[in-house]
């Protein structure tokens, strides 16, 4: 009995070390959370854009913040010019840049709202391009407030506001339209009947155009037999041209405020059965170049969005940094005009956006 009860207790002994073993062992496995690897900037969720190409968020990080305020860059290659120039200059400077555009060529409440929130954002400037120049007047004065500085592109606002922005870089679009005027009266010899496509009411680019185009007709024989807004759209553009048509029939040319309207302008030529009708266009894109070369346009007046977005960056960045003295700035920069026609193709091809 003493044996077996010795035999019995040994047992145990051995039992007990054995469970201690296992114990032992399990106590050694970590538990998973630290076994997972650690998370990273490249596993975190993308930043939402705010909005199918029509917006876009930082595209770097450091440095100035630079926003650019638009209509929009969907079928306006004038438009996505400037802000592809202003991404490049702000990115070449190492500083970073955002665009926000409004979604549609008249939906000027979101223009207003958008630089609203740029500037409870604090971002160090704004470029913006006035879809109406009289409603972004007061959301510019809250910029000047905060103390965030604005240049002007392609668009201004109405006289007697220049206190809110540094500079206003575009086309004298008065002028252009003159010169387009003049074309026009050069090709029907001063006389005829001319129909206007006009952009979106209250935008001060295509009104001054329009005016400009007026003056190139002066001492002429050329009557305006109609004119409309087409609101910088095909479909509208072609919708008032076939209005205008039905109206007055005996039309010898069309000017039109951008070249944005030209699809839609042709197609209401063809649908009335109208061929030999002069177009004289304004905006200087490759897409008017290449219809000029197949016939189907007889000229544009050219614009530089490059010029625009590469003096808007270079001038904010000095205000920002102190170089440059806003005060001294010229009110208005004059980025220039050309007129393209078969005559200088070439050219034409080699400066178009």
């Amino acid at each position: 009995m003493k044996k077996m009860g010795l035999k019995m207790v040994t047992v145990a002994l051995v039992l007990l070390m054995a469970v201690s073993v296992l114990l032992t062992g399990c106590g050694t496995t970590a538990p998973a959370a630290s076994t997972a690897p650690e998370t990273s900037e490249s596993t975190a969720p993308a930043a939402d854009d705010g909005g199918a190409a029509e917006s876009k968020a930082p595209s770097s990080e450091g440095g100035k913040t630079i926003a650019f305020s638009l209509k929009t860059i969907t079928n306006d290659d004038f438009q996505k010019a400037i802000a592809d120039s202003i991404q490049k200059a702000v990115e070449d400077s190492g500083n970073t840049f955002e665009l926000v555009t409004a979604g549609d060529q008249t939906n000027v409440a979101n223009q207003v709202k958008q630089i609203e929130d740029l500037i409870a954002k604090k971002v160090d400037a704004l470029i913006v391009s006035p879809m109406d120049a009289n409603a972004v007047i007061p959301a510019l004065e809250k910029a000047k407030a905060a103390g965030i500085p604005v240049v002007l592109v392609d668009q201004t606002i109405e006289d007697g506001h220049e206190d809110l922005y540094v500079t206003y870089i575009g086309t004298d679009n008065t002028n252009a339209g003159k010169e387009a005027g003049k074309k026009v009266a050069e090709w029907l010899g001063n006389k005829g009947n001319v129909l206007i496509v006009r952009g979106a009411n209250g935008s001060s680019a295509g009104d001054q155009r329009v005016d400009g185009f007026k003056q190139g007709l002066e001492g002429t024989d050329i009557v305006v037999a109609g004119e409309q807004a087409g609101d910088w759209k095909n479909d509208k553009a072609m919708q008032v041209t076939e209005n205008m048509l039905q109206a007055n029939s005996d039309v010898q040319a069309i000017f039109t405020a951008s070249d944005g309207m030209l699809d839609g302008i042709l197609q209401a030529l063809q649908n009335a059965g109208k061929t030999d009708v002069k177009i004289m266009s304004v905006d200087g894109s490759k897409k008017a170049v290449e219809m000029i070369e197949a016939g189907d346009v007889t000229g544009t007046m050219a614009q530089f969005p490059q010029i625009m977005g590469g003096k808007a960056v270079e001038t904010l960045l000095g205000v920002i940094d102190g170089s440059i003295d806003p005060d001294s700035v010229e009110k208005y920069i004059d980025s220039g005009t050309a007129a393209y026609t078969q005559d200088n193709l070439d050219e034409a091809k080699e400066s178009a956006f």
